[in-house]
């Protein structure tokens, strides 16, 4: 029976959801205080009532040092004492709102201050996710500077070897359940890797006559270092966390690349490259500024 009533009382508080929600101009569904009975809101305020006292959640923001969370948990409890008084004036409209909102507030206090498991997780998933990047950036720097520098460009790259210090230590602390700084430390790897391919990009050394034994090889090498600009942008993105318009500058630059590949692929594809290679300089250059505008600089080349 009382498993009954707490679905009934979910229930309840779905439909004066649902009713508050109507959009103008359509008929709206009866007053929630005409479909909620006493015993419902009885029953929510009891719930809510050891959420809000004597519940994991409350005692972890009682004890976190979340100030934002402690007011949110104070505030949820206020609005539950004033739907207690409204219940007590037969205010049940009043009570039901309240309650609404004491549920609202609670749920903010707890996603500021997380189970431990909850926070564990997390911390799980961003840490294979940055594995994942690392892996990847490194794999792509070390190609790039095998290309510009065959005799010199390996794994003793003086960076590939600070980065592979980096993730070393990041497994370590991972091992031992330290998640936070196993992902700082990747994070340092990774912000280092974008640097380091930024600046290999951009650089300057590339002897196109003496490196390509042809223009169709040249090309490939282009549309490869093309790409190794795009798949930065997602990673930069998420590093410094540019704002909106930075963002919306930075599509504008990547949908520019977009169509002078696709322009170089048609012209390749024709044999004319020495078209498809201005097209597709002229699209990494979009790229280049796209990096700009979320906050990675890289050396503009010379074409």
């Amino acid at each position: 029976m009382k498993t009954m009533l707490r679905w009934s009382a979910l229930a309840a508080f779905g439909c004066a959801c649902a009713a508050a929600s109507a959009a103008p101009g359509e008929t709206k569904v009866q007053s929630p205080a005409a479909n909620i009975s006493r015993q419902l809101v009885e029953q929510k305020l009891e719930l809510l009532k050891r959420v809000l006292s004597d519940s994991p959640a409350a005692r972890r923001i009682e004890a976190s040092g979340n100030a934002a969370a402690k007011k949110y948990l104070v505030s949820a409890q206020e609005s539950h004492r004033n739907a207690l008084l409204s219940i007590k004036n037969n205010d049940l409209s009043a009570a039901d709102k309240q309650l609404n909102d004491a549920t609202s507030l609670m749920g903010k206090a707890r996603q500021l201050v997380p189970d431990p498991l909850t926070r564990t997780a997390e911390q799980r998933a961003h840490f294979a996710q940055m594995l994942d990047s690392v892996d990847s950036l490194r794999a792509s720097y070390l190609g790039h500077m095998q290309r510009l520098r065959p005799q010199g460009g390996g794994a003793n790259d003086a960076l590939l070897v600070k980065v592979a210090k980096l993730v070393d230590s990041a497994r370590n602390l991972a091992q031992a359940e330290q998640l936070a700084p196993a992902n700082k430390s990747l994070a340092e790897a990774e912000r280092a890797l974008m640097m380091g391919l930024g600046r290999v990009l951009g650089s300057k050394t590339v002897e196109y006559a003496q490196r390509f034994e042809s223009p169709a090889e040249e090309y490939a090498y282009e549309l490869e270092r093309n790409r190794s600009y795009a798949d930065l942008i997602p990673i930069a993105m998420d590093a410094f966390r540019p704002g909106v318009e930075a963002v919306r500058e930075a599509r504008h630059f990547v949908d520019g690349d977009r169509g002078l590949r696709e322009q170089a692929q048609r012209y390749a594809a024709a044999k004319d490259y020495r078209a498809a290679l201005t097209a597709l300089r002229s699209g990494t250059t979009q790229l280049q500024s796209a990096l700009a505008s979320v906050g990675l600089r890289v050396p503009q080349e010379q074409q």
